[in-house]
């Protein structure tokens, strides 16, 4: 049995052996896929500001923009999927509503945020935009009206345009799954 000093030793250079990372990314994209992603956002968020324009009403928020993006560039990713996009921000904006109840202190947008994360994995939704939902909703102090305008109504906006965008792709097949 080792020492507890060799331990201590050890511990502390593998630990930092593993933040090297490696050396080089394996991210590779397509000139395809990247006009896809842009236009693809393009046409997403458009229409929606369009809207936001003319009906005087707010119906797009900023993690909206992630979420466009990993719903048209991971579309075959489970982070990409309608389930994980929809389901996410509904448990992220029901959590930070019903918390609000106890003011929005930093201990309760902390909370907000560790719940949502554990509600999100524990449900199989997993989308990290939806992580900035609850931040807009603690700070911004918003009503269970937020839920459904432009919370469920974006989401909803998001899965359709992926739908449409993916699917024009003859390579795609989008959504992997729904439930």
């Amino acid at each position: 049995m080792e020492s507890k000093s060799s331990i201590n030793e050890y511990y502390p250079k593998s630990l930092i052996q593993k933040m090297k990372g490696y050396s080089k990314t394996n991210f590779r994209t397509t000139f395809s896929d990247a006009l896809i992603a842009s236009i693809g956002a393009f046409v997403c968020v458009l229409p929606v500001f369009m809207l936001t324009e003319y009906t005087n009403s707010l119906w797009f928020i900023a993690s909206f923009g992630a979420s466009i993006m990993l719903a048209i560039t991971a579309w075959n990713a489970p982070v990409g999927q309608p389930r994980n996009i929809i389901g996410s921000y509904l448990i992220a904006s029901i959590i930070s509503i019903s918390l609000l109840h106890f003011g929005s202190t930093p201990l309760m947008i902390s909370l907000a945020l560790c719940l949502t994360i554990f509600f999100m994995l524990m449900t199989r939704t997993f989308h990290p935009p939806a992580c900035g939902n609850t931040i807009i909703i603690m700070v911004g102090n918003y009503s269970w009206d937020f839920l459904f305008h432009p919370v469920l109504s974006g989401t909803v906006m998001i899965v359709l345009f992926a739908l449409i965008i993916n699917n024009l792709h003859p390579k795609r097949k989008y959504p992997m799954y729904w439930w």
